[in-house]
């Protein structure tokens, strides 16, 4: 019995991880051909722009749970300096290279939680607070 619920839990969190690798896969392309000044256009992130919640995003795909509350535990559980800080490491040179970090992170399956169900919802929401202030329509799939 104890067998079956671990294989379940298993296949369930495959999917949900299927579903975010397609989620950030499909971010990527819709920013893959934005100009200069879209990069640096207002999110729904508040004092984000474009290219930071990319590179937030990569951060998370980035840091496991240790990793995570070593990163808060060194900001004194300030999460704007542990986020800043991650920031400062994800940005790229220019908005091409951040976005190249983001799709070498693509089909990871590190997450700072691991609650993967909540994980796939910061993708989600995240991908939209994007996408919404540029204009980029896009029915998320449950698929």
């Amino acid at each position: 019995m104890k067998r079956g619920r671990s294989d379940r839990k298993r296949q369930q969190n495959d999917r949900l991880w299927k579903l975010a690798h397609a989620e950030r896969a499909a971010l990527a392309e819709d920013l893959s051909g934005l100009r200069a000044e879209q990069w640096r256009r207002g999110t729904l992130c508040g004092h984000w722009d474009v290219e930071q919640v990319v590179a937030h995003l990569t951060a998370a795909a980035s840091l496991n749970q240790w990793q995570w509350l070593r990163s808060m535990l060194g900001a004194r559980f300030r999460p704007d300096v542990h986020n800043q800080r991650r920031l400062t490491e994800r940005c790229g040179q220019t908005p091409v290279e951040t976005l190249d970090l983001f799709q070498a992170v693509i089909r990871s399956t590190t997450a700072p939680s691991g609650h993967i169900p909540a994980y796939l919802g910061e993708v989600v929401v995240h991908a939209q607070d994007v996408r919404q202030p540029l204009g980029i329509q896009r029915q998320v799939s449950g698929r």
